[in-house]
């Protein structure tokens, strides 16, 4: 893609190369859709978009301009023993299903609206097998969905270790073995706690990245790690981000396309306060390709949806309205 670079010079020895490209200039906004009623869900399955007033599910047509209806989301079926709540991972390589189970309420937090959290990770693999991965008492997985991806050339489940003492590290399952192989270090004192945010190649160098923002209700830090070497290593970090409602079970606060048309995944995330939506590269380091003002906090997932042809975002805000982010 060609781009136009801008040169600024900072004093008489350093300049900083800030690279533009059409996409990263075009006008991205936010529109509100018209609905029926207050929106209270977003949710993607299967590359369609689903959105619930009320108990009525819908689905945008129209160029995301109208709603109308449709039947809603199916999910798996939890199984016995699960975590109140819980979401079924479904995979599509070794791992078949993975849920968390074993409720426990030995950590006092409550960040995802209840004090149940998870002692064990079930995976059930493609030939019917289950192992169970469990933690000990210093510690629980404070988290409702494991990810299920391929990093560092295997087959991984993502999800959130919380230590009584320490607060919240991310923790990476390898699908075979059923044991943790790498963690980052927890944040340090309890009751802090982190939200992934996506699983791509956003650096672009053929490994997948996890993008997480830590305590995402009072600091709002996002960070990029990668597995290298069997550890996790930090490679990019940038203030003013949030995936969270505190109190909220809805997790899937961000979103990862290809945003400025680099041939590279980006990640969508709002601001801390919520009232805007940061679309970010990384390339090499994190900088905005876009930062949409929006009418009101962000309160529901944000999915992906295509606009005329184009990658576009759609998220239900605090004050019941649903908007569609396009450029």
């Amino acid at each position: 893609m060609k781009k136009v670079g801008v040169t600024l010079l900072l004093g008489a020895a350093s300049a900083i190369l800030l690279a533009l490209s059409p996409a990263m200039a075009a006008d991205w906004r936010a529109d509100v859709v018209p609905a029926a009623g207050r929106v209270t869900a977003v949710e993607a399955k299967d590359g369609e978009v689903r959105v619930a007033i009320g108990q009525n599910w819908y689905r945008l047509v129209d160029n995301a301009k109208q709603l109308e209806s449709a039947s809603p989301p199916v999910r798996p079926a939890v199984p016995s023993g699960a975590l109140p709540d819980a979401r079924v991972a479904v995979g599509d390589g070794v791992v078949a299903r993975a849920w968390l189970g074993e409720p426990t309420t030995r950590y006092q937090h409550g960040v995802l609206g209840d004090a149940i959290e998870a002692g064990s990770l079930v995976i059930e693999r493609r030939d019917g097998r289950r192992d169970t991965v469990r933690i000990g008492p210093e510690a629980v997985f404070e988290d409702i969905e494991p990810r299920i991806a391929r990093i560092g050339g295997a087959e991984r489940i993502v999800i959130v270790k919380s230590y009584l003492d320490r607060g919240s590290a991310l923790a990476i399952v390898d699908a075979e073995t059923a044991s943790i192989v790498a963690e980052t270090p927890p944040i340090g004192h309890p009751n802090a706690w982190l939200n992934p945010a996506g699983i791509a190649d956003f650096t672009g160098n053929g490994a997948a990245a996890i993008a997480l923002v830590r305590q995402p209700h009072v600091a709002g830090i996002l960070e990029l790690w990668s597995l290298v070497n069997g550890k996790l290593h930090k490679s990019a970090e940038t203030a003013d981000a949030s995936n969270h409602v505190i109190g909220s079970r809805v997790l899937g606060m961000s979103a990862t396309a290809d945003f400025d048309g680099d041939g590279r995944p980006d990640l969508a995330v709002p601001s801390l306060d919520r009232r805007s939506l940061r679309l970010i590269g990384f390339n090499p380091r994190s900088y905005d390709i876009a930062r949409v003002p929006l009418p009101a906090r962000t309160a529901t997932n944000i999915a992906t949806t295509f606009v005329r042809g184009r990658v576009a975002l759609v998220a239900g805000l605090e004050d019941g309205r649903l908007v569609v982010i396009h450029d």
